[in-house]
This record gives structure tokens, sequence and C-alpha cells, in this order.
């Protein structure tokens, strides 16, 4: 039986990707370096309190379950 190369058994990492993990830290460590953190936090708290405030905390609440609310039968 022929062992897979290192490549092919690298090439889909899944959950816990490193090559993810290192390009989500890169881009942060950027995002904090240009020094606009604040200005940004500023601009989402506003979104947050704004019209579309609702859809935004829908949208977190789904991306932390991964379930959307289901119409409830009358």
């Amino acid at each position: 039986m022929k062992k897979a190369s290192k490549a092919t058994t690298n090439a889909t990492e899944g959950e816990g990707s490193r090559t993810a993990t290192r390009a989500y830290d890169e881009g942060l460590a950027k995002s904090v370096n240009a020094g606009k953190s604040t200005e940004l936090g500023e601009k989402a708290s506003k979104a947050l309190d704004g019209p579309e405030g609702d859809a935004l905390r829908e949208a977190e609440r789904i991306g932390k379950t991964g379930q959307p609310k289901r119409a409830r039968k009358a």
C-alpha cells in the first residue's frame, strides 16, 4: 500500500486550519497596526444602535450557533 504524500494529506486542513489561523492573525495585526481599531469599533457600535442593529445581532447569533430562527407555527 502506498503512503499518501504530505502535500496530499495537508491539502485540506479542516477545522483548526493552521493556514487560516496564520492568515487571520496576520490580518488582525495589520488592522491593529493601522491604528483604526477605535474608529472601527465606534462605527460598529453606531451600526448596532442604528436601523440595521437587529439584523446585525441576528447575523451574529446565527454565526455563533449556526441555527437561523425558525418561524413558529400559530
